[in-house]
């Protein structure tokens, strides 16, 4: 992986059924084998079909409400606690099902709906132990299994938009909801440029394109002039596929049946898909065709490309973006394509070139593209070694080298965060109680002396304190000179950005409000100090958005995980994931403005003294939580604020 820094353990999320072989899953699994082939530890998640392993789902999740057991994390070189390696395409990747979901049609497929509890809980399971790199979700669309992943996940996610149709359920009825989950992707990738245009027409960000691969070494054209491999008697194969709708591709195959002339040369055409309604479609096939059309029902995995080589014509005439893997499948043995002319299609399928496009999948064009082909075996072959030469541009190699080009510019943000070994190794015997969050009379909207807030501290024990008033260092500079010897006092400044508060510790200037969040890091860096991010989430304090969080993270030192003061505890465990998925500490600290909240949020961690040791220190310390309600804070703060203090401009 060019540019990476380390093989990456991967999580690819399918909305789909594993048991299903075309569509999405055909992507992933040529992406995964791919990927592990370049030594990365892929693991793929998608719904399980099972009722058997439904209802040990069902038994399991209650179970652990009830015991709540803590789950060890996975241990590299251990056995996967999930599931067994399996093979996909000749590579070892781990397949992790997620049972008790329900399918439903959906984006031209059959999607399974994550909606029941036991299904958040296994996926819970499986990513808290799993610790993935990074998390690539297919189809992120609610209710999806991949949609629920993003909403669960511990590490920067990266998505893959396959279908370029117009959802009115996601896009109209859930947008606002959509739109706030897909503000935390690190990643955006769509197959086609026709998808990208849709999609970014409704959720506005930065999309690469990155096409559907095929298995150049497994995918390869049949050797010319060799009977066995170029059909049944000699004659030319045309391979039917009914992948998508079965039932509506059959009724059409037989309709056009019905219009092919009597004097056609031999030829053969296998049915894929479908096999349910085999016995009803042989009573209706015509009596001068029957002998000619036979159904092949599914093909296993490791048949598919034979079946594709001793075929000359791939007739797909319902085949939709989605389906864009297996038709580069097909090119890639030298097939002529008849697909329908979709955007998606269209950019890999030339009309005249690769193959015959239809403009909707009627009978009469359908009959008239087969005639075409069967008539002209000069075409036939020009046009499938055409589509040989385009799918080799699609070869897995070059699509995954994309693909972890997002990764590595997703992974970047989370960053290995591996400090250099701080100078004089930290006392474990020697634990002080910290807070990083406090404020005096110098912001406008607190009346607490700096005289008073020292004395609170030293009821409380307090040794180590982050004075953080707002848009100014000189409340902190005036407690550090007040402040007992054995109490260390570290200078900070929440700064009112143009996008959201953020705070910068171990300052000795003042930063002038008014920045952007990318200028006053800057700022704060300049001066040695940490960047400090309070609060984030909470609609009644000034936070930047997810978006700007993620796309500084790389920059960010320290997530507040603990605020007493913010509106719901929810937030709090909104912010601990966001520490989590990138790797950054989580502070805590009482964000007191009244004397009654001094002491309502402690950190316990080994003493430092420099930002590295204090970074250092935050990796293993503990939150000491306060009971004291923040309806009961913020009406204190109101009540002082409109006896002295003058409110925050």
């Amino acid at each position: 992986m060019a540019g990476a820094p380390e093989k990456l353990k991967l999580g690819l999320v399918s909305p789909y059924s594993w048991t299903s072989q075309w569509g999405v899953n055909r992507h992933i699994r040529g992406l995964a084998a791919s990927l592990a082939a370049n030594g990365h530890d892929v693991s793929i998640i998608a719904p399980a079909e099972e009722r058997d392993e439904a209802r040990v789902a069902r038994r399991r999740a209650r179970a652990s409400r009830k015991a709540a057991p803590k789950r060890q994390p996975h241990q590299p070189g251990e056995a996967h606690p999930y599931n067994p390696h399996e093979n996909v395409n000749g590579k070892n990747v781990h397949l992790l099902k997620v049972a008790g979901t329900f399918r439903v049609p959906y984006s031209e497929s059959l999607a399974n709906l994550a909606l029941p509890l036991e299904v958040t809980a296994r996926l819970e399971e499986i990513l808290s132990g799993s610790r993935f790199d990074i998390l690539h979700l297919h189809e992120p669309y609610p209710p999806s299994l991949s949609f629920t992943a993003l909403r669960l996940a511990r590490s920067p996610a990266v998505a893959t938009f396959h279908t370029a149709g117009e959802r009115f359920l996601s896009y109209q009825l859930m947008r606002p909801v959509v739109e706030r989950f897909f503000s935390r992707l690190d990643g955006r990738i769509c197959t086609s440029h026709s998808t990208r245009r849709i999609i970014s027409g409704y959720f506005p960000a930065n999309y690469e394109v990155v096409g559907d691969g095929v298995d150049t070494a497994t995918y390869f054209p049949h050797q010319t002039g060799r009977g066995l491999d170029r059909g049944l008697d000699d004659v030319p194969l045309v391979l039917f596929a009914a992948w998508s709708d079965p039932r509506k591709s059959l009724g059409l195959l037989l309709r056009t049946m019905r219009l092919l002339p009597p004097d056609l040369p031999p030829f053969k055409l296998a049915i894929v898909g479908g096999e349910d309604l085999a016995w009803r479609a042989g009573l209706i096939v015509p009596r001068r065709l029957r002998e000619r059309a036979f159904f092949q029902g599914t093909v296993a995995p490791g048949e598919i490309a034979t079946a594709y080589r001793r075929a000359e014509v791939l007739c797909a005439p319902y085949a939709g973006a989605g389906l864009s893997a297996a038709i580069l499948e097909a090119m890639a043995t030298g097939n002529a394509i008849i697909a329908p002319g979709r955007a998606g299609i269209r950019e890999l399928v030339g009309e005249g070139s690769e193959g015959l496009l239809l403009d909707q999948p009627y009978s009469y064009n359908l009959a008239a593209n087969l005639v075409d082909l069967l008539l002209s075996p000069r075409l036939r072959r020009s046009l499938g070694a055409s589509a040989a030469r385009k799918a080799r541009q699609h070869s897995w190699q070059k699509i995954a080298a994309g693909v972890e080009a997002a990764y590595t510019r997703a992974h970047g943000r989370r960053g290995s965060r591996t400090r250099k070994q701080v100078a004089g190794a930290l006392d474990a015997n020697r634990t002080i109680l910290a807070d990083l969050h406090m404020h005096t009379s110098f912001s406008k909207d607190c009346a607490t002396t700096p005289e008073d807030l020292l004395a609170a501290c030293q009821e409380c024990g307090l040794e180590a304190i982050a004075v953080t008033d707002h848009n100014t260092i000189a409340g902190a500079l005036e407690v550090a000179r007040l402040a007992p010897a054995h109490m260390q006092v570290i200078a900070g400044e929440e700064i009112k950005t143009t996008a959201g508060e953020i705070i910068g510790l171990f300052l000795e200037e003042e930063i002038p409000r008014g920045l952007s969040i990318a200028q006053t890091i800057l700022r704060i860096k300049g001066q040695g100090g940490l960047v400090y991010v309070p609060h984030p989430f909470d609609p009644l304090h000034l936070t930047p958005t997810y978006e700007s969080l993620a796309s500084n993270a790389a920059d960010i030192d320290i997530i507040e995980v603990y605020n007493p003061r913010i509106t719901f505890s929810s937030f709090n465990e909104k912010a601990r994931r966001l520490a989590l998925k990138y790797n950054i500490p989580g502070g805590a600290g009482s964000d007191c403005h009244v004397l009654q909240g001094v002491g309502t949020a402690m950190l316990s961690l080994r003493k430092f003294r420099t930002p590295a040791e204090l970074l250092a220190s935050l990796r293993s310390a503990d939150i000491i939580r306060s009971s004291k309600s923040p309806l009961y804070l913020h009406s204190l703060k109101l009540l002082k604020s409109s006896r002295g203090a003058r409110p925050e401009e």
